[in-house]
């Protein structure tokens, strides 16, 4: 005959004291709190980028058209302007400055081109402006030979 042991109670059972428990759900904890800052982290950063890439596009679109453009156009006249343009949703400013004279390194028949673009973004890193800078020469001054 074998002797049966009290309800409850058996000698292989196992399980997890409730310090244990404790212990792993603080461990847990640290972990969530930790992967949740890491995601705000990653999601500033990727508005940030989308910022900057938008900020990108809009300094090369605006420069290609500035290459476009004649040299002796009215548009290349020397001097600064600055301007507020949306792309994509985000708020930029646009600064160009043409340089024709030797105090800025341009002369008669060079003009330096440079094209600023700056987000306003309220990320830390998302104001920093792009800047593009380019160099258009005419071998004469004057008009352009036509054929």
């Amino acid at each position: 005959m074998s002797q049966a042991m009290p309800c409850g109670k058996n000698e292989n059972s196992q399980g997890f004291s409730l310090l244990e428990t404790s212990i792993a759900l603080v461990i847990m904890m640290v972990v969530t709190l930790a992967t949740g800052s890491l995601f705000v982290y990653a999601t500033k950063y990727n508005s940030g980028a989308v910022d900057r890439s938008a900020a990108l596009a809009t300094a090369q679109r605006i420069m290609e058209r500035l290459r476009r453009t004649g040299f002796s156009d009215a548009e290349l006249t020397a001097g600064s302007t600055t301007q507020t343009v949306t792309n994509n949703g985000r708020l930029l400013t646009v600064a160009t400055n043409i340089c024709a004279t030797s105090d800025c390194g341009g002369s008669a028949t060079l003009k330096i081109i440079t094209v600023q673009v700056t987000p306003q973004g309220s990320g830390q890193w998302v104001n920093v402006p792009i800047i593009l800078v380019s160099q258009r020469a005419t071998p004469a001054v004057g008009s352009y030979a036509s054929y």
